[in-house]
């Protein structure tokens, strides 16, 4: 039966210190060779403890494959659909989730598979021409559409976006410390007033940030200024304008506070000859308890946590949510009313453009507040 290792202090593609990267072992502890390749590959584009949800996954598949008594390639759609099925019927605890759960791992399982394929390991395996065992189809944003990613159970219904007064409401239950209370709420702020997401607020890089001077002159003539995003969901380099006011906050944060924690790991990693040295990471927003980037799993789950608290306190109702990527979800929809109010002929493609969307059926997300008078 295949298991799952995790690294504590690798050094993958020249960075040292990296802990979580999964590795699978069969029985005889001998590595899993071709799931190591397609994790390696997956580093170039996803987060470290991203690839270790792969890991889980892969681990999972490759496990169910040995039970069965099938390699790779003697698998297709009818194996996959069964497959979910035994996964949902391990646990049927609703609380759990399973159906959301199942059709992840199969999200990663189909990847996987495509992968292989694609780098010529099974060429037959995975594709959407008839001569493939597993056959899948593409979204018009490029997207993999198979039958098991999808979750029956999901909540269909648009989701409701945040108005900026509950955004506010949660900033004061954030982290005590008063330096990372300051990046919490700056990192909400990079999400609700320049539309990023998670992943590229956590990989906002000091070199792409506007000089203060350009922010003042901007500031002083009322206008957004433009900046290069280095890290985006599909791995190209894009241009946001965000106001001039965000940038010089976070010039001052990088000042009075990244600071703090920079030097605290150069000390840290000085006074501890165990350690490899420390390089300061090129990203705005570091962890204070690595001195690295900080992740996106942490910022989503620092939002959770300080939404359930403005909830205990009164402060919101559970129906008056807010969670990370809803941030960006109150940007557009703001950007798509005022384009509709400036009177422009085409407010959806405008915005399309503004919010770095891939089309126009990705916007649909948003039609639900578009119109609703009490949004803010």
């Amino acid at each position: 039966m295949a298991f799952l290792k995790k690294t504590t202090n690798a050094t993958l593609d020249g960075i040292a210190g990296v802990s979580g990267f999964p590795v699978i072992l069969d029985h005889n502890l001998q590595v899993h060779t071709l799931s190591l390749q397609y994790f390696l590959d997956c580093l170039k584009t996803a987060e470290v403890s991203s690839v270790g949800t792969y890991g889980a996954h892969i681990c999972d598949f490759v496990s169910q494959l040995e039970v069965d008594g099938k390699k790779v390639s003697e698998i297709n759609d009818a194996w996959l659909k069964a497959y979910k099925a035994a996964i949902i019927k391990r646990n049927d605890d609703e609380a759990h989730n399973t159906e959301n759960y199942a059709s992840q791992v199969c999200r990663t399982v189909i990847d996987y598979c495509l992968w292989l394929t694609t780098n010529n390991y099974e060429p037959y395996l995975c594709g959407d021409k008839k001569i493939h065992k597993i056959q899948i189809s593409y979204s018009e944003s490029n997207r993999v559409k198979h039958s098991t990613i999808k979750n029956s159970n999901s909540d269909k219904r648009q989701k409701i976006a945040p108005r900026s007064n509950w955004i506010e409401l949660i900033k004061p239950y954030g982290p005590k410390s008063p330096s990372l209370a300051i990046r919490f709420e700056l990192m909400i702020d990079w999400g609700r007033l320049g539309g990023l997401r998670a992943l590229e607020i956590c990989h906002l890089k000091i070199k792409s940030l506007p000089t203060r001077e350009t922010a003042e002159r901007a500031l002083h003539s009322e206008r957004l200024v433009p900046m290069n995003l280095s890290v985006t969901k599909g791995n190209r380099m894009e241009v946001v304008r965000v106001p001039p006011s965000l940038v010089l906050a976070t010039w001052d944060y990088i000042d009075l506070y990244r600071v703090q924690i920079v030097t605290k790991f150069y000390r840290v990693h000085n006074k501890d000859r165990g350690r490899t040295r420390y390089i300061e990471p090129s990203s705005i927003f570091l962890s204070d308890k690595s001195g690295l980037n900080l992740s996106p799993i942490s910022f989503s789950s620092s939002i959770r946590k300080a939404f359930l608290k403005a909830v205990k306190e009164g402060k919101l109702t559970k129906d008056e949510r807010v969670w990370t990527h809803g941030l960006r979800h109150n940007f557009v929809t703001k950007t798509l009313k005022a384009n509709d109010e400036a009177g422009y002929k085409r407010p959806e493609r405008l915005t399309m453009q503004s919010s770095r969307h891939s089309s126009l059926d990705a916007m649909e997300v948003y039609a639900g507040d578009r119109f609703s008078e009490d949004f803010s």
